[in-house]
């Protein structure tokens, strides 16, 4: 836990999403960062001895924005509810998440496969797969896909985070971190994230606009991953960090693997 007492701090986690805390006499205010120009939701949660806002008095505050690119929004004023005690506040929770909480999928739109056209391969864990495809990851899809396979994108948008460094992968969740992917912002806030690339295996750059269909790297088996395969999820932001998968329209069917079947 960070404790705070006086003059202006300040935290960056990726150094992407920040939080100020800045002390003015008996006044404290609080402020969310985004560094980057794609949006962002941040929270951030803060415990409080003798703070009151204008409207309440608590000893925790809880506030969720969501932030523009490069945009920096006060989130609390607090002041000395008894000027003759002493004030303290300490960092209890601070989290963000790529996207727009408030986002509205457009749900008539569209994806293409996140291959290449022509190409098939199978879904071998569909919405709601047993083995991992629950919670934030209920509408995930994962094809079989020989290590090395194109990887284009399902839809246009902006590419806002990568990483293609890592080498290892195995089937257990200590092995989450070392996923290399691609991120893609969509017009509509949602992004379009594509997981489980080959090491040096991404070639597009933050930053750099795409089409639907264009080449953005090549498959792996990296991270949380029992055997070479492409994760491709559509997501929305939500608060306290997380985030939640929502169901796609593809331009052809797509078949899920017969256990699935079989249970609907």
């Amino acid at each position: 836990m960070m404790f705070f007492n006086v003059g202006a701090s300040a935290y960056c986690i990726d150094k992407w999403a920040c939080f100020s805390i800045e002390r003015d006499d008996d006044k404290v205010e609080v402020y969310l960062i985004n560094k980057k120009p794609y949006v962002i939701t941040s929270t951030i949660s803060i415990d409080t001895q003798n703070l009151a806002s204008k409207d309440s008095y608590e000893n925790t505050y809880e506030q969720t924005r969501v932030l523009q690119g490069l945009e920096r929004k006060r989130v609390l004023l607090l002041s000395a509810r008894d000027s003759q005690r002493r004030t303290r506040y300490s960092l209890n929770a601070f989290n963000w998440t790529p996207g727009n909480m408030n986002a509205q999928h457009d749900d008539s739109h569209v994806y293409l496969k996140p291959y290449a056209a022509g190409e098939y391969f199978r879904v071998v864990q569909g919405y709601g797969g047993g083995w991992s495809h629950r919670g934030a990851s209920k509408y995930a899809l994962d094809f079989d896909m020989p290590e090395g396979t194109p990887v284009h994108a399902a839809r246009g948008g902006t590419v806002i985070d990568l990483t293609e460094r890592h080498w290892r992968g195995g089937a257990s969740r200590r092995y989450a971190r070392y996923a290399n992917f691609v991120t893609i912002l969509h017009s509509d806030d949602t992004t379009g994230e594509y997981y489980h690339l080959r090491q040096n295996g991404v070639v597009v750059e933050v930053g750099q606009e795409v089409k639907a269909g264009d080449l953005i790297g090549y498959s792996g088996n990296t991270g949380f991953s029992s055997m070479p395969h492409l994760h491709f999820a559509v997501y929305r932001a939500k608060s306290r960090g997380n985030f939640e998968s929502l169901p796609v329209k593809f331009d052809e069917p797509i078949r899920l693997p017969w256990w699935q079947r079989k249970s609907r």
